[in-house]
């Protein structure tokens, strides 16, 4: 049975010998798209994303002013007599603080989080639709998801390890990272225009 098969191959090979060659002379459709560059260079990306930065940073001034609260009353705590009323008063009270801090807190940053997702995802969207339209129009059958790596040993291990797994290890002329920025970009002044 082998050896049917290989007798079947052998005279297709042989019968569409040009067949073959043409296909192995044109270029393999695939290209790169850096995710990575995407979502630290998009200008309308960055945009979107700064006033959740800003919360975060606002959110962080409230914990840390929560937490002085906390502390000074773990101080008084420290300083009242063990048993007594007052330092029963106080362990109650920074109890509460410390459980509506932490309700406070993963409340805050759930909300950001969510809130940074859905950006996230809208832009993702749009970038692959925009992909689709690129490979579409240039002929590409496959569009691999490219990291932004480097071999540099002194960043720390965990990038150092990240850049050694990366799927790509070489390519030359296969990133199409900027023609869908382009688009991304135009995409964006389009939808802003009145």
């Amino acid at each position: 049975m082998k050896t049917c098969l290989l007798s079947f191959y052998l005279a297709i090979a042989f019968t569409v010998p040009g067949r073959l060659l043409a296909q192995d002379a044109a270029p393999f459709p695939v290209a790169l798209v850096n995710m990575d560059k995407v979502f630290k260079t998009h200008k309308p990306l960055l945009d979107k994303l700064a006033p959740i930065k800003a919360a975060a940073a606002e959110l962080e001034k409230n914990v840390q002013l929560r937490n002085v609260e906390l502390e000074t009353v773990v101080n008084k705590l420290r300083a009242a007599q063990p048993g007594s009323p007052e330092a029963q008063r106080l362990q109650q009270q920074g109890a509460k603080l410390q459980a509506d801090l932490q309700q406070y807190v993963q409340k805050e940053r759930g909300d950001l989080q969510k809130r940074e997702a859905a950006i996230y995802l809208d832009i993702y969207r749009q970038l692959e639709e925009e992909v689709r339209k690129y490979a579409k129009a240039k002929g590409i059958k496959l569009v691999i998801r490219q990291q932004d790596t480097s071999l540099d040993e002194n960043q720390p291990l965990q990038q150092i390890l990240t850049s050694l797994n990366r799927g790509i290890v070489y390519e030359d002329g296969l990133d199409i990272t900027e023609e869908i920025l382009k688009a991304l970009d135009a995409r964006s002044a389009a939808a802003t225009k009145p």
